[in-house]
């Protein structure tokens, strides 16, 4: 009887470790693309990579007044929020600064490390 409760007590505390395990998994991909300790990325994160550069929008963004008049939708964050930035000609050209949007406000967010 003794060797059973064993084997139940192995088997949970494996199972325990396979859990933690995952979450910390995920709680690191979610930090190495977004900044941000969380399970699921934010509509708005931290840091939004775009067009190959990272783009700062704070830890706690506020809603900006920022329109999306002459922008065009360029794709969407970790956490389903729509991209917007200008269209720029040329090799050389990086966007300053992007808006990411969701179905109540825009953000804006700024370019890390200049251009």
């Amino acid at each position: 009887m003794k060797r059973g409760k064993r084997n139940v007590g192995v088997a949970f505390g494996v199972l325990v470790a396979a859990v933690l395990i995952s979450a910390a998994v995920q709680l690191w991909n979610v930090h190495r693309t977004t900044s941000d300790w969380a399970l699921w990325p934010k509509m708005v994160p931290s840091k939004v990579q775009f067009a190959n550069r990272d783009y700062q929008c704070g830890p706690n963004p506020a809603p900006g007044t920022r329109s999306l008049d002459g922008l065009t939708k360029q794709g969407k964050t970790a956490g389903g929020g729509d991209t917007y930035a200008a269209r720029l000609e040329g090799p050389d050209l990086t966007a300053t600064w992007i808006v990411v949007a969701t179905q109540t406000a825009t953000y804006t967010c700024d370019l890390i490390g200049g251009p």
